[in-house]
Parts: structure tokens; sequence; C-alpha cells
């Protein structure tokens, strides 16, 4: 499935393992050929990027992300993401990650495409 991810925001709508993401954390997306990057931030979070590629094919992801917490803690992990259409057309993203920096732990999390204008990211 061909997907282009340039401009779409996406929620945290679930996640397990070590992971320190609010539920309701906000990723938005940009993407230039088969380069993603994605800014986030939110609750406990004070800023964390993404930096990965998409699979041309099937719209799978691989990327790092490294984030500072509120507590002013540096940390990096690695994620590999499966997309899936919803019935609605929006995208569901299914999330397997491991920390490799800062923090120890794995663990599964899913996103789901939202429609917000870029909620507090043109600061």
């Amino acid at each position: 499935m061909k997907i282009d991810y340039n401009g779409r925001i996406f929620k945290l709508v679930e996640t397990s393992g070590t992971g320190e993401l609010d539920p309701n954390q906000i990723f938005l997306y940009e993407q230039t050929g088969e380069v993603l990057t994605c800014i986030y931030k939110g609750k406990g979070i004070v800023s964390g990027h993404i930096l990965g590629k998409v699979n041309p094919q099937d719209g799978s992801l691989i990327f790092l992300y490294h984030q500072l917490n509120e507590e002013g803690d540096l940390s990096s992990g690695i994620c590999r993401s499966t997309p899936n259409r919803l019935e609605s057309g929006k995208i569901l993203l299914n999330e397997k990650w491991e920390w490799i920096s800062g923090k120890t732990g794995s663990g599964e999390s899913v996103l789901e495409e939202v429609k917000y204008e870029r909620p507090g990211f043109d600061q």
C-alpha cells in the first residue's frame, strides 16, 4: 500500500511496555521521497523527533526516535511500524519499538491518523 505521510497527524491510542508517552500524544509527520521526519510533544515530553525511511512498496516505516522528558532525561530508540487503512480512509500504525539509549525495554503502540490543524507545533 503506497502511502504519503507528508502532513499527516497521528495520535497515540494505545501503548504497552516501558514507553513514557501519554495516550493523547500527537505526532506531526513530514515526508520527502522515502525520508520520514516527525516532531512530537505533549504531557511528559518536552520535545521528540523521528528520522526514518518509508518503504515505497507497502508504506511500512523504520525509524529512530529521540526525546527529552520533563525530568530532563534524554532517551532514544528504534521502531518498526506497519500501516493499515481503516474503512474511514484514515491510517492506523501498529508499532514495535525498543529503547536503545537512556532507557531499557520494548513494547508496542498503536497510532491513529487524526484531523487537526498542526496543534501547538508552530511555536
